[in-house]
């Protein structure tokens, strides 16, 4: 870890992972299958800290490529990896307004990926915009309400096989109160 400023950090890894008997679901029967050997590659980057004694910051982005490199009956050989994206970038900004005010917005960027070792489907790419504001009530008691893909953007999170596909979160809303006691 290297730090930029007393409080900013920024950290950087390069990684290679080569993993054997490695397992997914059939994209056909559901059944889990052996897929014989994986080869993940990737950079990560990242950053967190204030930027200013109101405004802070944590941000990430990462580079992967992940494919099976050893054949079986299940997927040949260079066939890439599922629900493994080959970017992603996520920003989160907190910013104090006041002692009692703070609000805060974050994106969240992911490339497509496929749904299974099948690599017929694909995920599409997506971008989600998150947003808070919190208020401090007391010392004791503060308010927080979250508002969950403000743009209310339609994407695809997840996938169990290629027609089991889960849908991400529309909009959403949450209110939490809390104590300090």
């Amino acid at each position: 870890m290297s730090h930029l400023n007393p409080s900013l950090a920024f950290t950087a890894a390069l990684y290679r992972l080569d993993r054997s008997n490695t397992r997914a679901v059939d994209p056909i029967t559901s059944l889990t299958v052996l897929t014989g050997e994986q080869r993940s590659e990737g950079l990560e980057l990242g950053l967190s800290g204030n930027l200013t004694n109101a405004w802070s910051v944590m941000a990430g982005y990462a580079l992967q490529d992940a494919e099976i490199t050893k054949t079986t009956t299940a997927a040949p050989s260079g066939r890439v990896v599922p629900l493994v994206p080959e970017q992603t970038f996520s920003l989160w900004n907190h910013y104090r307004l006041s002692k009692e005010w703070a609000a805060a917005v974050g994106v969240t960027h992911q490339t497509d990926m496929f749904a299974s070792i099948s690599n017929a489907v694909e995920l599409p790419a997506y971008t989600r915009v998150d947003a808070a504001v919190y208020y401090r009530i007391s010392d004791e008691v503060k308010m927080q309400v979250n508002v969950e893909n403000v743009l209310d953007e339609t994407y695809w999170g997840t996938a169990h096989n290629d027609n089991n596909i889960t849908p991400g979160a529309p909009r959403s809303v949450r209110v939490s109160l809390t104590s300090m006691f």
